[in-house]
């Protein structure tokens, strides 16, 4: 958790600001920005699921300090680079090396940590990711606005100080998790996708993020233009659901531990429906913090468990693997999401409309989840 926190601290305090930086620094189009972000993404979805493999195949540590180094590459990279077709083969290779420190990471806390206390832990690294996006991101405004020279060399300077601070510990602290003497795969294989409850719990989830994902490019829209709240508010908004995890991620995971899989995972997607969908009925900015906080509770419910269950459903040899699989599914929804979002908005000029097709979405995956049953812990699949 210590790498995870400086991890996060080094990621977060740059992340917000790299938009900025390439459309006023360096002159790229929005639209080219956009375009580097939906590259980076779409390579992201797609190499997800040989990370997976490599993580079997040659064990989580490597893979992981790979992934990790994103946060030394691209502020030293940011810091060299003149124009679009420098950044842009940079971009790409940072989608992958993000899939592989997620893949991985959720790997090792499944190695390291027992069972029943897997929802708890990753209800942990939760708190301690958005606690980072708390505190980073007025961080580096600070130092963005400590002065007018230089500011954003100084902010990719300090970043990749802490990245490389964050990986030296992860390196000296953190052994290989992954069992000596376990078989490894020859080859990728989404053959795993026989497995009933994995495929189930992948198309169920895809469903979700259709719905949740467009949260983070329409909300501000929505709210600034729709609602007319100011940069600020939207801010708050933002602010209010990372401040929901730090305080309500631990007693949920914990609350999370004493009732079936199943269906925790049923309420984690009903409350992040609730949550989306009442975006659109949220008259002001009050209202819309209810909404936003409502959704982050969701969100605490569903991601652990649907993190535990994968680890839970996959044999020891394939963990990566399956988390590579399920991971794959959970990229394309969240890509999707926006687009499907945007486009319904722009096509029917309805901006509420977004919000309120979630309990379709919520409705297919809760079905998927209701009809095939989810394997329990200690089931036999």
């Amino acid at each position: 958790m210590i790498n995870v926190a400086i991890s996060g601290l080094s990621g977060t305090m740059l992340s917000p600001f790299i938009p900025v930086f390439l459309y006023k620094e360096l002159g790229i189009s929005v639209g080219e920005v956009s375009f580097l972000y939906f590259i980076s993404g779409l390579l992201g979805t797609f190499s997800v699921f040989l990370m997976g493999w490599l993580v079997d195949r040659t064990g989580r540590k490597w893979i992981y300090a790979f992934g990790n180094s994103q946060n030394i590459m691209l502020p030293a990279t940011l810091s060299r680079i003149t124009n679009f077709a420098q950044v842009l083969p940079f971009t790409s290779l940072n989608g992958v090396m993000d899939s592989a420190a997620r893949t991985s990471s959720t790997t090792i806390i499944a190695d390291q940590v027992e069972e029943s206390k897997r929802n708890t832990a990753y209800g942990v690294s939760r708190i301690v990711v958005n606690a980072a996006w708390i505190v980073a991101p007025i961080l580096g405004g600070l130092i963005l606005g400590a002065t007018t020279v230089n500011s954003f060399q100084r902010l990719f300077f300090i970043s990749a100080s802490i990245g490389l601070a964050g990986l030296i510990a992860f390196l000296v602290l953190v052994p290989e998790s992954r069992k000596i003497g376990l078989e490894k795969p020859k080859l990728p294989r989404l053959s795993v996708l026989r497995d009933r409850e994995l495929l189930v719990l992948c198309v169920a989830s895809l469903f979700s993020m259709l719905f949740y994902s467009q949260f983070y490019s329409l909300l501000p829209i929505f709210a600034s233009q729709v609602r007319g709240l100011s940069g600020l508010d939207v801010g708050i908004l933002f602010t209010a659901s990372g401040a929901t995890v730090v305080v309500l991620q631990f007693p949920t995971s914990t609350w999370l531990e004493k009732i079936p899989r199943q269906t925790g995972y049923i309420l984690g997607v009903v409350i992040l429906a609730a949550g989306i969908t009442s975006i659109a009925l949220a008259p002001s900015f009050h209202w819309l913090l209810v909404s936003v906080v409502l959704m982050t509770i969701g969100e605490n419910m569903f991601f652990p468990i649907a993190s535990v269950l994968v680890t839970e459903m996959a044999p020891e040899a394939e963990r990566g693997t399956y988390v590579g699989a399920f991971s794959l599914f959970l990229s394309i929804g969240s890509n999707l999401s926006p687009l499907l979002g945007g486009t319904i908005w722009q096509l029917t000029g309805d901006p509420y409309l977004p919000w309120l097709l979630s309990p379709i979405y919520a409705a297919i995956s809760v079905g998927l989840a209701v009809f095939y049953r989810l394997r329990e812990p200690n089931q036999v699949g």
